[in-house]
């Protein structure tokens, strides 16, 4: 393999040669099948795609190191670095930004975007020889793993090492961590898994999204919708009862699914509208229903797809001719043929956590894929290290500059973190409080250049404040566009924005978001006919009723 000076990515295309990023990006691919019968070559040809964006302020004395994956089966990481927590964020005119101070995971850590299983975004392999099984998956992220660090020695002494991702990923991280513990000679030592709006056990997790429209007062409780997904709630609890141990996917809870989108099917002008599943406080055309979403993910793929920016990032075109997608439906479609039955993945948390890994458990509570109240379902059922549920720890406030963006609650190596207004992609709309989250979870404390100095800061339980951005005045005489964020977010930072003289470009900023992607009224029912949002379609890989990818 090439030395690690290989991997460099000098420049992107679409950055603004007047903004200079302050951290260095490598690029490349890193083979997971070890060579047979005397060849040199991996098996089948199978290399992973990976993309590091170095720390801008590395911790010492231990560095942090974050794998981030994105969910599917067999959607790209790319969505989590240009759209949810890189440093360098995709805009719809196609251009690269760099995100405001605050936002990126990798101001205080290395993180490693990982195209995954082979097949998935930039990664290949020969023959459509795809990952067939959530064991194959691991196995070769621990490879994969292996062979990273011999690229990069460096990071296999002083560095705390964390897997991270969102969605499908709450069935690859957990079974990537069996596989790591259960390892004779780990390639890295763990120190803990995020885990966002995760995909873990449809035992606790299956008909939460009921619960979260009623709660939502998007359905009314035991009105004609509700009535009418019943059945199929109840179809997929019997049939898990069936198993002594879940699996991790049922054809008939994935029915649920499939029944609450029809029933949010609306056709105004002559053009068909439904839910989208990522965040429910938008509607969509049928049938991408949340696929068109979020309104940057068109020009992503235009970018991706660009000759000079896959030169740039070390695309094999010889090996990955096709043009880059999103999610790719032959990955998951033979992956998912072992999710239905395999353990779910939700069922090894106790004994990772037993084994001394800390786990965070994050979710927006705007997602109807992974929704939070299933998440909270998950944990309060969950038994670990001699009791049920988070016991008597308490379900703490947490806020950025005194406003509320989230509930924190931690008990016996486990947290759990609730994002307010927050989609299944909780980065994109709360990069503040991910931010923290991450920070929070790594214990990486910032201090402040002195008291004075104006900053966003977060505070738990009204206490144990934590420094997220130390202000300085010369730090925004500039500032990069700002990545897309909720109001709940950012309000409690915007005295900061008005001492430095941001308020003017913060409000141009949120008047053209919301022109461009209105937002429902919390009030209003998929019961009745809704008016249509007047936006723009993106071309898309259609969201398939029954069989959606999760991003």
């Amino acid at each position: 393999m090439p030395g690690s000076s290989a991997y460099a990515v000098p420049f992107l295309p679409g950055e603004h040669p007047e903004q200079e990023r302050r951290f260095d990006i490598e690029a490349g691919y890193i083979p997971v099948r070890a060579p047979e019968n005397g060849q040199t070559a991996p098996k089948d040809e199978a290399h992973l795609y990976f993309m590091l964006h170095r720390a801008m302020h590395p911790q010492q004395p231990r560095r942090k190191l974050v794998f981030w994956l994105n969910g599917g089966p067999g959607c790209s990481s790319f969505d989590g670095a240009l759209l949810e927590l890189g440093a360098l964020r995709i805009q719809e005119d196609g251009r690269l930004a760099l995100a405001r101070p605050g936002y990126a995971w990798n101001e205080y850590a290395d993180v490693v975007y990982v195209d995954q299983p082979v097949g998935t975004g930039f990664s290949y392999v020969a023959n459509e020889a795809y990952a067939t099984s959530l064991t194959q998956v691991a196995d070769e992220f621990v490879y994969f793993l292996e062979q990273f660090m011999q690229v990069y020695p460096a990071y296999t002494n002083d560095t705390d090492v964390y897997l991270a991702g969102e969605s499908f990923a709450g069935q690859y991280i957990p079974y990537m961590t069996d596989a790591l513990l259960r390892h004779p000679t780990p390639p890295v030592r763990l120190s803990g898994l995020l885990i966002g709006n995760g995909d873990l056990n449809p035992a606790y997790q299956s008909g939460s999204q009921v619960e979260t429209l009623v709660n939502a007062g998007i359905w009314p409780k035991h009105g004609p919708s509700h009535q009418h997904v019943q059945p199929y709630i109840d179809a997929c609890r019997a049939a898990i009862a069936k198993d002594a141990v879940p699996r991790a996917e049922y054809h008939e809870c994935n029915a649920i699914d499939s029944s609450i989108v029809e029933l949010t099917r609306q056709k105004v002008s002559g053009v068909e509208h439904c839910i989208n599943v990522y965040d429910m406080r938008y509607t969509d055309t049928v049938p991408q229903c949340g696929m068109n979403w979020p309104p940057e993910v068109g020009a992503m793929h235009a970018y991706l797809r660009r000759e000079d920016v896959k030169e740039a990032l070390h695309v094999n075109t010889h090996m990955h001719p096709e043009a880059w997608v999103e999610c790719r439906p032959n990955v998951g479609s033979t992956l998912r043929g072992d999710s239905f039955k395999a353990p779910a993945s939700g069922t090894l948390l106790p004994s990772i956590l037993q084994r001394g890994v800390p786990v965070l458990l994050y979710a927006g509570d705007q997602d109807l894929v992974c929704p939070a109240l299933g998440i909270q379902h998950l944990v309060d059922q969950m038994e670990w290290l001699g009791q049920r549920g988070m016991g008597r720890a308490k379900r703490a406030a947490w806020t950025v500059n005194h406003a509320p963006i989230g509930t924190w609650q931690t008990a016996r190596n486990l947290t759990l973190a609730t994002l307010v207004n927050a989609s299944h992609m909780a980065p994109y709309d709360a990069p503040y409080a991910a931010h923290d989250m991450l920070l929070r979870f790594m214990d990486v404390r910032i201090p402040l250049p002195s008291p004075a100095s104006p900053s966003v800061s977060s505070q738990v339980d009204g206490k144990d404040t934590r420094i997220l951005v130390p202000m300085m005045p010369h730090d925004f005489a500039a500032p990069p566009k700002a990545a897309s964020a909720t109001s709940a977010d950012l309000a409690g930072s915007l005295v900061a924005w008005v001492l430095i003289g941001m308020a003017l470009a913060l409000c141009l900023y949120m008047r053209r978001r919301l022109g461009r992607q209105r937002r429902e009224s919390p009030t209003w029912s998929y019961e009745a006919v809704a008016q249509p949002e007047q936006e723009r379609d993106v071309e898309m890989d259609a969201f398939t009723l029954g069989d959606e990818d999760d991003k």
